[in-house]
């Protein structure tokens, strides 16, 4: 997440399909083009033509986020990311792939990934989650109805709240430490995004 009230999120793919195309392990390693949108990047659209520029490599989904967007006014704030060595497809809740009305259906105002891009047994409790609480989804029951209930996020969990500059952290129980295993059953810590890039480097 960066001070510009842009955020980038990856997961890999294991499971893709044949259009992902192919990919390469020459070119830029995506972490350091993840660490460049967030530091170069104002926006989702300059964040977009930076991800399609890019001498791109393996296969993984990429959600990218603009907080100074109005959905109301201005259309999707948010993308999600085919990314591989061959292409670069952006989706929106209105053609978010790949489509199946059994385990990956679309839901208005959202665009969602169960841990793969072929991954129907994540995907179908993802989207029942997200369907139940549409209109009404907010961080707290993100926390509370989405990610242990999925159980997603069993190392690191990290939510952002663009709009108001906050992101909430959890991750998993360290050595010596009391509590759950997994990220998705800790508490989370709730971190004021505009008081920390104000800090003094």
């Amino acid at each position: 997440m960066s001070e510009t009230a842009t955020a980038v999120s990856e997961i890999g793919v294991s499971f893709p399909d044949s259009t992902f195309g192919n990919e390469s392990r020459v070119g830029v390693p995506f972490t350091f083009l993840l660490r460049d949108i967030l530091q170069y990047d104002t926006g989702l659209e300059s964040a977009m033509q930076h991800i399609t520029e890019a001498h791109r490599t393996c296969d993984l989904i990429l959600g990218v986020g603009d907080g100074k967007i109005n959905p109301k006014t201005n259309g999707a704030p948010f993308r999600g990311v085919q990314y591989s060595h061959s292409v670069a497809n952006y989706f929106d809740d209105t053609n978010m792939e790949p489509k199946n009305d059994t385990w990956h259906a679309r839901i208005p105002n959202m665009v969602y990934y169960g841990m793969d891009w072929l991954c129907p047994n994540y995907s179908t409790v993802l989207h029942q989650q997200l369907l139940k609480l549409h209109g009404t989804l907010t961080v707290e029951n993100t926390i509370r109805e989405v990610v242990p209930i999925v159980q997603t996020g069993d190392l690191h969990i990290a939510i952002y709240d663009l709009t108001h500059m906050m992101m909430y952290v959890a991750n998993a129980k360290g050595a010596g430490e009391a509590g759950p295993e997994m990220a998705y059953d800790r508490a989370f810590v709730q971190l004021n995004m505009t008081e920390l890039f104000m800090q003094k480097a």
